[in-house]
C-alpha cells in the first residue's frame, strides 16, 4: 500500500487472482486455445530464421526441461523463454491487442510454456496462465498507450509484466509474490522503436527478453526477492522513465468481459500491422477490376502512428519492406492475395517486379482525422487509386482484418496454423489441445514429419 491506497501491482495481482478462482468459460479456454494455436504456428515459422538461430548458435548448447518450437531440443526454462518468444515476432504474424499497441502471445505465451514444461501442468492451467497473462500485459500496454510507443517497443516492455503474470500463474503464486513478480519484470523490461525503423534484425529479439524477463522475475518472486511495490506508478518508475504518464485507468479497472485475450487480432499478413487495413483496401480494389497498367497514382490514407511506424517510402531491405506501405499496397494491386502470404510479400523477387517498383514509387501517404480519432482501439485506412485517364476508386476499410471487428474464420485460423505446421501431426496436436486434462509436457511441438503421426 502507498499512501492508503494499493499499488498498480498489487491491483493487477488482485486481478489476476480473481481470474484464478472461477473455472474458465468455455469462450474464454476457446480464445486461449487459438491464442495458443496461432502462437504455435507463428512460432514454427520463425524458429529457424536469423533472430532464433543466432541466439542457439551465441549461447551453445544447453540441456533442460523446456522445449524449443519446431525443434527436438529441450533447454533450461529461461533460454526457451528467450528463444521461443524471438522465434514468435520473426515473421511479424504474431497477434495483437490493439487498445495497448502490443503483441502478446508472443512473449506471454513464451514464457508460459517454458514454465509448464518444468512441472506437470495440464492444458487447462496453461488456459489460465495464458487469460491472465494476455490480461495483465494488456492492461498496462493500454495505460501505457501511444506516448509510450513512441519511443518504446510496449511488446517488451509492457509484454514483461504480461509474461510475469503468466509465469506466476502457472506457479500457482500467492497475492504478495505475485505483485513482486510484476514489479521485478517492469524494472527488466526494455525495448527500443529505434530498433526497427532502420534495417536492423533485432526487433524480434524485444518479445524473446520479455518472454525470459517475465519468467526469471516470477522466479525470483517465488525465491523471495522483492520487488518495488510502485514500480510502474512510482516518480522514477516505468511510465514516468518512458513519457507516458497516466493515472492507470486500465490497470485498476474492475474485470469485466471480454478480456484482452478475447479480443486480439490475428494476423492474416507477414508485416506490421500497421499496413493490414491498408492492404485489404487495396485487395479490394484489384478485386474490383483495378488492373496495375492502368495506375497512375495510388492515395492511402490512415491514422498517424501507421504513416510513422509503416511509412518507409523507398524501401531497400526485407525487413523495410514489412514497414512499407508503399511497397505493401502496390504489391497487394499488383499481384493480389497470393502475394500476401508470408514466401512473397516482401522478398527480393516480388520487391523487383518492375510493375511493383512502378506503383510503389506513386504510393501517396496521408493522415485522415477520422482514422486518428478512432485509434487506438480501431485502426482503418483509405486508398483511392486514380487511373492515367484522370479516373478514380476508392475503398474504404473501417476495420483492418484479423480484428475483432473483422475477425479471420476458423478455416482462416486453421489453415494458418497448418501453413506451417506438417498437416498430419499438425492435426493431432490440435486434436490434443482439446483435451484439457492432458499434460502440457506430452504435447507434441517439434513439428515432427508426419511419418510420426499414425494414420
Amino acid at each position: 500500500m502507498i499512501g492508503g491506497a494499493a499499488a498498480v501491482a498489487e491491483v493487477l495481482a488482485a486481478r489476476a487472482l480473481t481470474l484464478r478462482a472461477d473455472p474458465l468459460d468455455e469462450a474464454m479456454a476457446g480464445a486461449a486455445r487459438r491464442a495458443f494455436v496461432d502462437w504455435l504456428g507463428v512460432t514454427v515459422g520463425g524458429a529457424d530464421g536469423l533472430p532464433a538461430s543466432a541466439l542457439r548458435e551465441g549461447l551453445g548448447p544447453a540441456t533442460g526441461p523446456s522445449r524449443l518450437i519446431g525443434r527436438p531440443e529441450a533447454v533450461p526454462a529461461p533460454m526457451a523463454a528467450l528463444i521461443n518468444g524471438t522465434a514468435a515476432h520473426t515473421l511479424e504474424l504474431d497477434d495483437i491487442y490493439a487498445p495497448g499497441l502490443f503483441h502478446p502471445g508472443a512473449p506471454v505465451i513464451a514464457a508460459a510454456l517454458a514454465a509448464a514444461d518444468q512441472g506437470d501442468v495440464t492444458v487447462a492451467a496453461l488456459w489460465r496462465a495464458i487469460t491472465i497473462g494476455y490480461e495483465v500485459g494488456g492492461r498496462v500496454a493500454a495505460d501505457l498507450g501511444p506516448a509510450h510507443y513512441s519511443h518504446w517497443h510496449t511488446t517488451g516492455t509492457a509484454g514483461a509484466i504480461g509474461a510475469a503474470a503468466a509465469v506466476a500463474e502457472i506457479k500457482q503464486a500467492d497475492a504478495r509474490s505475485f505483485g513482486h513478480a510484476l514489479a521485478l519484470a517492469a524494472t527488466m523490461a526494455g525495448g527500443l522503436q529505434q530498433t526497427f525503423r532502420r534495417d536492423a534484425k533485432g526487433k524480434p529479439l524485444h518479445a524473446g527478453a520479455a518472454a525470459q524477463a517475465g519468467l526469471v522475475a516470477a522466479a525470483a518472486a517465488a525465491g523471495g526477492l522483492t520487488g518495488a511495490e510502485d514500480a510502474l506508478e512510482g516518480p522514477a518508475g516505468l511510465a514516468a522513465a518512458t513519457g507516458s504518464p497516466t493515472p492507470w485507468a486500465h490497470s485498476r479497472s474492475e474485470l469485466t468481459r471480454p478480456l484482452a485475450v478475447e479480443t486480439v487480432t490475428v494476423k492474416p499478413y507477414p508485416c506490421c500491422g500497421h499496413a493490414f487495413a491498408a492492404i485489404d483496401a487495396a485487395l479490394e480494389l484489384r478485386a474490383r477490376g483495378v488492373r496495375p497498367a492502368d495506375i497512375g497514382q495510388v492515395q492511402v490514407q490512415t491514422y498517424t502512428t501507421a504513416l510513422t511506424v509503416a511509412g518507409i517510402a523507398r524501401p531497400a531491405t526485407e525487413a523495410e519492406r514489412r514497414f512499407s506501405i508503399p511497397h505493401l499496397v502496390a504489391t497487394a494491386l499488383v499481384l493480389g492475395e497470393p502475394a500476401m502470404g508470408r514466401d512473397r510479400l516482401a522478398g527480393d523477387r516480388t520487391a523487383a517486379d518492375p510493375e511493383v517498383r512502378r506503383v510503389t514509387q506513386r504510393v501517396a501517404l496521408a493522415a485522415g482525422p477520422e482514422f486518428d480519432r478512432r485509434f487506438p482501439q480501431r485502426r482503418g485506412a483509405r486508398v483511392t487509386v486514380i487511373t492515367g485517364d484522370g479516373g478514380a476508386q476508392t475503398a474504404d476499410v473501417p476495420d483492418r482484418s484479423g480484428s475483432p471487428e473483422n475477425p479471420l474464420s476458423a478455416g482462416q485460423l486453421e489453415s494458418k496454423f497448418l501453413a506451417a505446421w506438417p498437416a498430419r501431426s499438425g492435426r493431432h496436436l490440435l486434436d490434443g489441445l482439446r483435451q484439457e486434462d492432458t499434460s502440457v509436457r506430452s504435447l507434441g511441438l517439434s513439428a515432427a514429419p508426419d511419418t510420426s503421426i499414425p494414420a
